[in-house]
C-alpha cells in the first residue's frame, strides 16, 4: 500500500514552490463542496474537490470545480480518448494511498492530473491537504505546476451551480 502525503509534506512542496497558500484549520469535518463553501464563506465554484478516477488500468486525479455538481464520465472518457472512466472505489482510494476518499489531496499523488478550468476563475481554491481537518487554499495554477503529468481541461458536467441553483450544464 502507497500512502499518501501528509499536510507536512505539502507545506514542504509548496514552500519550495513559491506559491501563495494557507493551510487553513476545520473546525468540523467537511464532507463536500458545498459544505466546504458554505464553511469558508466562499463560492462554490473556487471549491476544488479532488477525485480519483480508474481509467485503463491505472489511476487519475480529476481536480473539479465544485460548480460542476455532476461530472459527465462518459463525455470525460471522450474528452480524455479513454475507453471508459469511473470513480475509484473507496477501497481502491485506501488499498492504493492510504486515504479515505474526502482525504485527497490536490496533490502529492503522483498520478497524471486533470485540472478544471473553472478554478482558474479565482485567485484562490480550497481542497484536500492530506488531512481531514486542514483545508488547503492555494492559487490554481499550483495545481497544474505541482502535479505529474498535469493539463487544464473543460470538465464536461452534467448539472452545475449558477449562484442561483443548478441548472443542466451547456452543451459543448
Amino acid at each position: 500500500m502507497k500512502t499518501g502525503p501528509t499536510s507536512s509534506r505539502i507545506t514542504e512542496i509548496l514552500e519550495s514552490s513559491g506559491f501563495r497558500y494557507e493551510l487553513l484549520e476545520n473546525r468540523i469535518p467537511i464532507r463536500s463542496a458545498a459544505e466546504g463553501a458554505a464553511y469558508w464563506g466562499i463560492e462554490l465554484g473556487a471549491t476544488a474537490p479532488a477525485l480519483v478516477l480508474w481509467a485503463q488500468g491505472r489511476f487519475l486525479l480529476l481536480i473539479v470545480s465544485g460548480a460542476a455538481r455532476k461530472v459527465d464520465f462518459r463525455a470525460l472518457a471522450l474528452e480524455i480518448e479513454v475507453d471508459g472512466i469511473r470513480m475509484a472505489t473507496a477501497a481502491e482510494i485506501r488499498e492504493q494511498f492510504g486515504l479515505n476518499p474526502g482525504q485527497v489531496p490536490l496533490f502529492g499523488l503522483g498520478l497524471p492530473t486533470l485540472v478544471d478550468r473553472r478554478l482558474f476563475a479565482y485567485d484562490f481554491v480550497y481542497g484536500g491537504s492530506g488531512d481531514p481537518g486542514k483545508t488547503l487554499k492555494v492559487a490554481p495554477e499550483a495545481l497544474l505546476d505541482l502535479n505529474e503529468g498535469s493539463r487544464m481541461i473543460d470538465v464536461p458536467c452534467l448539472a452545475e451551480e449558477t449562484g442561483k441553483g443548478e441548472r443542466a450544464c451547456e452543451a459543448g
